[in-house]
This record gives C-alpha cells, structure tokens and sequence, in this order.
C-alpha cells in the first residue's frame, strides 16, 4: 500500500506522543531544568547555543557565567538561573574538566594561586586556563579578569615549582600552613582592566555568545524601532520581504561564474544570527559599508562594531537566509528609512512668520520623505495638515534641528 511508505503504525505514534507529552510537561512544570537540558545537547554547536540561550533569556531565565567553583561538566540550575558548564568552554576537554571536578570536590578553589596549585599541570595546561579567565570563570574570585589574565604567568610557575618540589618529597618552608592566617598568600600583578568592548569579544570567542552584556545592548531599542524580524521571529516569514538589524560578524566575497563579485556573510542580532546572500549589484553597491563594519574599525581608529540593518527576503535555513537587497548603518537608518516626518505643534506656536519660515526650511532639504503637520488645540482637537508645495524632504539629523529650533523646543517626529 502506499500509505505503507510514510505511515507509522500505531505503537509507533503511541510511543512518540508520549515522549511529546513527557517533553511537554518538564518544559512546562520545570522550564529551567529542560532548557539547561537542551543547552548541555547543543553545547558543541556554538551557533545553535546561542539560539536557544536567546530563547531562555527570553523567558526570563538568567544565563550564569562559567564558575571555577560552582560549574559542573554540563549546563545546570543554581537557584533558578542556568550556570554555564564546562563543556560549552572552548579550549577546555574532558581530561581538563575532570581533573578540576576532582580537585573541587576536597574543597573550594580560594584563588588562581590555589587553583594552580592544586589541580594537575599536565591536563590543566595555560591554553586551559587561559580560556577559563577569558570566559570569567574567576569572576567569583577576583573582580578584575585583566589582573587575573597578567597573573597566570606567576600562578603557573609557582605551581609548577611546588608540584616539582613534592614530587621529590620537598616542603615548602610553611610546609602545609600556606592556607593558615599570618602567611603570605600571592597577589595578583596589577592591571588595567579591559574594556567592556574586549571583554564581551572574549567571551563570544569562548563561549560563542555574550553572557556579562551585549554589543548592541545600548542601541537595542534603535534596532527594535527600525527592524520587524530577528533571529527568533523568523518562523513564518519565509518568503517576505523582512528588515533585520545586527552586527556582521562574517563575510566572504566570491566570484560567480561570470566573473562578477557577490557576497556570503553572518549578521548577529541580540537572539541569534542570519546568514546573508549578496548577489552583485547590491554587493557592489554597499561593498565599502560592508568591508567597514566586518573590519570593525572606525574613524579614529578604534576598534568597535558597526550596527547594520538589512533589508531582503527571507529564506528557511538553519540559521535563516535573507537574500539581501539593502544595508544602512544603523546610525542614519532613521535618515534613510523614515517614511514621514511629523511636525507636533500646539495652536499658539502657529503664526504666520514661522509657517512661512517652516516651508522655506523644508524646502531647502528636499526629499522622499513625506511631511505632515500637526498642530494640537490642548484639550479639545488635533488637525494634520500637509505643508503645501512641499512633496518631501531628506528628514535629515540638520534638518530637524534645525525645525526644533524654529519652534523653541523639540517638535519633530521621525516615522518608518
């Protein structure tokens, strides 16, 4: 029978909706315990992670950091938030992770000295711990990562020198007092700490995304007001037109069988990232703006992200595909991307002098834009009115400044 090629006998169906209704029930009942469930499945696939920590920070379930004293091998629940594990960690194997777990168990790290000491130098090797300060898993030890980072040097020759010491069977002149009160304990070399920019960079490099804060946390309503898709609404929009905004994190230029430039990228939002298709003409046309924000380098040469907002058809995939037709800066997408400009006056503000002056400003900055005038009575009525002669103008940051003044106070609006 046909039906045979596809069709699931009924032991089958019984057996799959009964792990559905299991599935169900602890993502209900018990939502923390489930999800650090799924991260500690994904944690060797760095862009599906970030995904799914985007969906349980959108449950209000707090992502903890990697802790030297708290994390285990996987992702666990500690007082309802979710504590980064070991695994996620790049740079940090098993053997390494074993050997900490077992040094932890007698009792807590107290330092990056103790842990140094303690734990075996042949597994915990600098690479290790050198991904373990980068990712603040001693962020509960010592508040500053760069002072930890400018210590390892000291931490690990002073283990290893005591690790040599015992295996000839030599003691230290404490002995086994260098935990007791009144002996000097080492102290971390001083540094500057690093920027929160360097900072959020080594933990999306570790841990695949940003656990202490964002890049684009600042402008986050920015790109909510100019954006209608991100990474965990894009179910559903397959094939329309999307507008998505973010950071380009990748992009790889080729040449098509014609010999013409195209382009593949990465765009990463606050949830999750897209792929990006650029087919010639819009890769030609915006290829210097993309160049910049890939090399994250601004005018005065400090590095730092360059947020962008993407317009094209999105496209299934894993992650979504958009097949990009157009990029701005996020900095001038209200310029660019403003449907109309709105002008908000109370009654008294409209003599004939300022309208006069109103229609010689707007006409000198002509543009697509669309302009309306409202003017308000307080209490009773508002009135939108089209400024007449005027088709549109470029709402640009001059132009509006330059409104506001007329007027005395703030009085334009900028709509997409």
């Amino acid at each position: 029978m046909e039906f045979a090629g596809y069709g699931f006998p009924k032991a089958h169906s019984t057996a799959y909706a009964y792990i559905t209704y299991q599935t169900a029930f602890l993502k209900a009942n018990h939502p923390a315990e489930y999800l650090a469930s799924v991260l500690t499945i994904e944690s060797s696939n760095h862009d599906r992670l970030s995904r799914y920590i985007a969906h349980v920070r959108e449950k209000g379930i707090e992502i903890l950091p990697p802790d030297v004293n708290e994390s285990d091998l996987d992702f666990g629940v500690v007082d309802g938030a979710i504590r980064f594990g070991f695994a996620g960690i790049k740079n940090v194997g098993a053997g390494a992770i074993e050997v900490i777990l077992e040094a932890r168990s007698e009792k807590s790290f107290e330092s990056l000295f103790d842990f140094a000491d303690r734990v075996d130098a042949r597994k915990v090797n600098r690479r290790v711990v050198e991904a373990l300060v980068k990712c603040g898993a001693f962020d509960s030890l010592h508040s500053g990562r760069a002072s930890v980072w400018a210590s390892i040097d000291s931490a690990l020759e002073r283990a290893a020198s005591m690790q040599r010491d015992r295996a000839v069977g030599q003691e230290s002149l404490f002995g086994g007092l260098s935990s007791e009160i009144g002996v000097d304990r080492p102290k971390l070399v001083e540094a500057t700490d690093w920027s929160e920019r360097e900072r959020l960079s080594f933990e999306k490099e570790l841990l695949g995304f940003y656990v202490t804060g964002h890049p684009l946390g600042s402008v986050a309503p920015l790109l909510a007001a100019f954006t209608d898709t991100t990474a965990l609404t894009a179910d559903g929009k397959v094939g329309r037109e999307v507008r998505a905004g973010g950071l380009l994190t990748g992009l790889r230029e080729v040449l098509t069988k014609r010999g013409k430039r195209m382009g593949f990228g990465t765009l990463e939002d606050l949830e999750g990232s897209f792929e990006l298709v650029i087919f010639t003409e819009p890769f030609e046309q915006h290829l210097a703006l993309l160049r910049e924000a890939k090399a994250e380098m601004s005018e005065s040469g400090e590095r730092g992200p360059i947020p962008l907002i993407v317009q094209g058809t999105l496209e299934e995939g894993d992650p979504p595909k958009i097949l990009v037709r157009d990029v701005t800066r996020l900095d001038v997408a209200e310029e660019k991307l403003s449907a109309s400009l709105r002008v908000r006056v109370k009654s008294p503000d409209v003599t004939r002098d300022r309208l006069i002056a109103l229609k010689r400003l707007l006409g000198a900055h002509a543009g697509d834009c669309g302009v309306y005038l409202h003017i308000t009575i307080p209490g009773e009525s508002e009135t939108v009115l089209g400024v007449g002669g005027i088709r549109g103008v470029s709402p640009s940051v001059e132009l509006c400044h330059e409104v506001d003044r007329l007027f005395g106070r703030p009085v334009t609006e900028r709509a997409i």
